[in-house]
């Protein structure tokens, strides 16, 4: 047996040391495999209400402790308070109670309509019936930035679906997973049906990859996505992926400049701007662009940056490790290299752990910082003059998260947003649907495929068997042996019947096909 390798977990705010946890052994994920199918097994048979009723269980504890687990996870993240509350916590409630109450709804039966067939198909007494059913077991790959938040509701999710999980946490936030799967046991779930896979994603991430399980839900980066992908491939598992985004805002000249401005500073920099759908790049119509870049300059030199959970002014926090600082710093290197000009931040502050500056660059769309992933607080401004090129210059981009276009005009920013490539476009807001549970999310191109929440979420979580009823009212078909010519007749006259609209000897044609229906 392997020796248990064990992870120290420090505040990268303070460089405190928070705790440790023991990894799971790759050896050890398939018999954790097999825990999770017998344990789904039983859960998979109970009624929707009755796992509904549990969930709600473990909403009313999380609802009991909300600043426990905030300060839980501002202390493994570094981020305020404020957020963690707001941006982790009330978007697990969220998604958590969709999950719980709309479970009932997405597993009634449900029978098919035929369309033109259905006069023919009812004489014939047959129906079709789609009956939902758990997949089995979810493997689920979380990642840092939104500890609970993430794995939570697509926790939540799968076991309201009926299914088994095991969920693998980011190295770099693993007591928050801890403290949320116990949150789980207290609230009765039954053993074996929620197991967390500690340890690094090289080991026992990929050995979760490749163990089996019935669908694999990964939210990370690309590159480690495709890496996912490929490995699951090799035992035919389907995979949902929420990778990166670049997202763009579109600032027409009619907008409310303040409030987008204000929504833009939150947007860039909420995490420290270490958030999937992070606004990276603002397009601004040239005849406001000197007066919103004013506003948000004065939104962002409003930040108050550190870690205090006793000081809720604190607005931005640290990044998650040092190496993730010295990312930002390369990419801004390079993007002065290639002729960004800075107008705000651009180094690290005096602070002890791992703090980067909110930064705002001009910048043009050909350069890295505008056309690669920025995980942390850098934003980049540019200028557009018709409403068809800040479309063109938003959709030149491989990401296609989330987005958004802000007008006076909301029919207009609707038109808009319809042209845009992105899973997601809001009208005057920003980055902040992840908590509502009914809509889906998700995106396209580098931003990975499929979707979790909603309706359409859940869609990833069950199959919908086909049942196909006969009711033997004929004891043989048309195409059943023996052929013969009167057989193929039959098949032209139902083809022509069926598809083609073909009425002549209809009577004739119904009577020769059921004759040879009752033969």
């Amino acid at each position: 047996m392997s020796r248990r390798p064990v992870i120290r977990k420090t505040n990268p705010a303070t460089l405190e040391p928070l705790g440790e946890v023991e990894c799971a052994l790759p050896e050890e994920v398939p018999q954790m495999v097999e825990a999770a199918r017998k344990a789904q097994a039983a859960w998979g048979e109970e009624t929707p209400a009755k796992r509904s009723a549990l969930l709600r269980k473990v909403q009313g504890i999380l609802a009991e402790r909300t600043d426990e687990f905030a300060q839980l996870v501002s202390r493994e993240t570094g981020k305020p308070f404020m957020e963690s509350l707001a941006t982790d916590v009330m978007n697990a409630l969220s998604v958590g109670d969709f999950a719980a109450s709309r479970v009932e709804h997405v597993f009634r039966e449900s029978k098919v309509d035929f369309g033109p067939l259905s006069s023919m198909m009812r004489y014939m007494g047959r129906s079709s019936h789609l009956i939902p059913r758990p997949l089995g077991v979810i493997g689920i790959i979380a990642p840092w930035n939104y500890p609970l938040a993430i794995p939570y509701s697509q926790v939540m999710m799968s076991l309201a679906a009926g299914n088994g999980v095991l969920l693998k946490p980011s190295s770099h936030t693993p007591l928050t997973a801890v403290r949320m799967a116990e949150m789980f046991k207290e609230a009765g779930l039954p053993d074996g049906l929620l197991q967390l896979v500690i340890g690094s994603g090289s080991k026992v991430g990929e050995a979760l990859a490749t163990s089996g399980v019935d669908r694999i839900i990964f939210t990370g980066h690309a590159d480690v996505g495709r890496r996912i992908m490929s490995l699951a491939s090799q035992k035919l598992v389907p995979i949902t992926l929420e990778l990166g985004g670049k997202d763009a805002m579109i600032v027409l000249k009619d907008a409310d400049l303040r409030r987008a401005a204000r929504a833009a500073c939150w947007g860039a920099f909420v995490n420290s701007g270490q958030t999937c759908v992070a606004v990276k790049r603002i397009y601004i119509d040239e005849a406001v662009e000197s007066k919103f870049t004013s506003h948000l300059l004065k939104e962002v030199s409003a930040l108050k940056q550190g870690f205090d959970l006793d000081d809720p002014t604190i607005s931005l926090g640290s990044m998650i490790s040092e190496n993730a600082v010295n990312d930002m710093e390369a990419q801004l290197a390079r993007a002065v290299e290639q002729g960004a000009k800075v107008l705000a931040g651009g180094k690290r502050p005096l602070l002890k752990g791992s703090f980067f500056q909110p930064t705002v660059l001009r910048a043009e769309q050909h350069m890295d910082i505008v056309r690669k992933e920025t995980f942390g607080p850098i934003v980049s401004l540019l200028s557009f003059r018709s409403e068809e090129e800040a479309i063109s210059l938003a959709n030149d981009s491989p990401f296609a998260l989330n987005g958004s276009v802000w007008t006076s005009d909301i029919e207009r920013g609707r038109e808009i947003a319809t042209k845009l490539r992105s899973g997601t476009i809001t009208v005057n807001n920003v980055a902040y649907t992840y908590g509502l549970g009914a809509t889906p999310w998700g995106g396209r191109g580098d931003s990975g495929f499929g979707r979790t929440h909603g309706d359409a979420g859940f869609e990833e979580l069950i199959e919908r068997q086909h049942v196909h009823l006969d009711r033997g009212k004929f004891p043989s078909e048309i195409w059943w042996p023996p052929y013969g010519k009167e057989g193929m007749e039959a098949m032209h006259d139902f083809t022509g019947l069926a598809f083609n609209g073909e009425r002549d000897g209809l009577l004739q044609k119904l009577l020769k096909a059921r004759r040879l229906m009752r033969r």
